[in-house]
C-alpha cells in the first residue's frame, strides 16, 4: 500500500489535507481530513503521522506493506513496526504482519501547548472532562481544548455519517462555549476505509484524527472504553477482535505517541457505572449527556436502547434520575425498567456492564428477581414491548 504526499486545499471555511492511496486490494482512493480554517495554525502539514495510524489496520487486513511518500515521526515509526503491529496481530487473527516504511523520518517536536480530550457528550468524555478540567488544578495537566471527530462513531456511510456528525456537533457546541474552550471539529472519510465498524478499531482512527493537530496538542487524554483496570485484565480476551480499546488501550495508546504529542488513556481507574455516578454531580451533564446508540438520525437520547437504559438504571440506583428528565424520557424508561432488570440478571454472568449494575443494585439493597424468574420475565416482556411499539406507546 502506497500513500502519496499530502495535498493542502482551501475551500470556503475549511482546510483539507488529503493523500492518494494506492493499494492492490483497495485500488486508488483518496483519504482526507478537513478542519475549520480558523484552526489552520494547529494543522500539521509537514508529517504524515495521521495517515500512517489511520491506514495501519487496513494495510494489515490487506496484508500489504505500507509505504508513506513523505515524513513521519521516527518514534512513531519505530513503535509501530516493533510493538504496535505484533499487538494488533494478537488482537485480530485476520491482521497480517507487515512492514511500514517512509521516505523520511525525523524527531521534530513542535512548540505546542494544547492539552485535549474528545467531547461527544457521552459518559466517558464527560468523566474525562470532570477529572481533568473541573477537578484538575495544575495548568500543565489541565484540558484546554476539546475535539469532535468524524472518523466512524456516526456510522459507516459517508453522507449519513456527516449529517449525524454535524447534528451532534451543533447540539453539543454550546457546552464548550459555556466553559470557554475551543471545540475543534475534524471531518474525514477515514471510516470508509474501516468496513468492520468503529468499535473494533476506534483507538487507531481516533488517534489519527488527533495527529492532524499535533502542532497544537502536547498531551491528549483518550477516554477509556468503560472498563477499569481489573475488568480489562479479567475480560479483555472476550473483546479480542471486537474492541481494541478494551483489549489493549493501556498498552496501545502510549505507543502511538510522537515526539510532539503524548497519548494517555484516561478513565481506566473507574468502571462505566462509577463514571455515571461521578458525572451525576456535574450540572452540564443534565443538559448535554448523550449516550444513545439507537441509530436514528438525531442527537436525542431514545431512552430505550441498551446504552440509554444502562445509563438510566445507574442514575436511578444512585438517586439522580430526575436530574436528567429534560434529556431522557423518564416515563418510557419506567415502562420497560422491569424488563431491563430481568435482562441484566439474565446477562450478568457474561456481560461486565450488567454485572456492574447488578452489584450496584445489591449495594443499594434493591430486590432483584432470581435467574429463572428473570428468564421468564425477559420472554414475556419482549412480547409486551413489541406490542407497545406497534401501538406507538413507547
Amino acid at each position: 500500500m502506497y500513500i502519496k504526499g499530502v495535498e493542502i486545499t482551501h475551500q470556503d471555511d475549511k482546510l483539507t489535507l488529503s493523500v492518494a492511496i494506492e493499494s492492490k486490494s483497495l485500488g486508488h482512493k483518496t483519504l482526507w481530513f478537513a478542519v475549520p480554517k480558523i484552526y489552520e495554525k494547529h494543522v500539521c502539514t509537514t508529517q504524515m503521522d495521521a495517515f500512517l495510524v489511520g491506514m495501519l489496520f487496513p494495510a494489515m487486513m490487506c496484508g500489504e506493506d505500507l509505504y508513506l511518500d513523505g515524513v513521519v515521526s521516527k518514534k512513531l515509526l519505530f513503535n509501530v513496526n516493533k510493538y504496535v503491529i505484533p499487538l494488533l496481530m494478537s488482537f485480530s487473527s485476520a491482521a497480517k504482519k507487515i512492514t511500514v516504511t517512509a521516505k523520511e523520518s525525523n524527531e521534530q517536536g513542535f512548540d505546542n501547548t494544547g492539552i485535549g480530550t474528545g467531547f461527544s457528550g457521552g459518559v466517558d468524555s464527560f468523566n474525562a472532562i470532570h477529572e481533568l478540567l473541573v477537578k484538575q488544578t495544575d495548568p500543565t495537566l489541565k484540558i484546554n481544548t476539546l475535539l469532535f471527530l468524524n472518523v466512524g462513531s456516526h456510522g459507516g456511510k459517508e453522507e449519513s455519517a456527516k449529517l449525524k456528525y454535524l447534528q451532534r456537533y451543533n447540539h453539543l457546541k454550546s457546552y464548550p462555549e459555556e466553559i470557554n474552550l475551543d471545540y475543534i471539529p475534524i471531518d474525514s472519510n477515514l471510516h470508509t476505509f474501516h468496513p468492520w465498524g468503529h468499535e473494533k478499531i476506534h483507538t487507531l482512527t481516533g488517534v489519527a484524527g488527533v495527529l492532524v493537530l499535533q502542532k497544537h496538542f502536547s498531551k491528549y487524554y483518550y477516554a477509556s472504553a468503560g472498563f477499569n483496570y481489573t475488568q480489562i485484565i479479567n475480560f479483555s480476551q472476550k473483546y479480542r477482535d471486537k474492541d481494541v480499546g478494551i483489549y489493549c488501550d493501556p498498552i496501545l495508546l502510549p505507543l502511538l505517541s510522537t515526539e510532539s504529542t503524548e497519548f494517555y488513556q484516561e478513565g481506566a481507574a473507574y468502571s462505566r457505572v462509577d463514571k455515571i455516578v461521578d458525572i451525576s454531580n456535574y450540572e452540564p451533564t443534565y443538559r448535554y449527556l448523550n449516550v444513545c446508540v439507537s441509530g436514528d438520525d438525531t442527537h436525542e437520547n431514545c431512552s430505550a436502547c441498551g446504552k440509554c437504559l444502562r445509563t438510566l438504571f445507574a442514575l436511578d440506583l444512585s438517586g439522580n434520575l430526575e436530574k436528567y428528565e429534560n434529556i431522557f424520557n423518564i416515563d418510557k424508561y419506567r415502562k420497560i425498567k422491569g424488563f431491563y432488570i430481568a435482562q441484566l440478571v439474565k446477562d450478568s454472568e457474561k456481560d461486565i456492564f450488567a454485572k456492574s449494575l447488578i452489584e450496584l443494585a445489591k449495594d443499594k439493597n434493591i430486590r432483584l428477581p432470581n435467574l429463572l424468574m428473570s428468564k421468564v420475565k425477559v420472554f414475556y416482556y419482549r412480547k409486551v414491548i413489541k406490542k407497545l411499539n406497534k401501538m406507538g406507546r413507547l
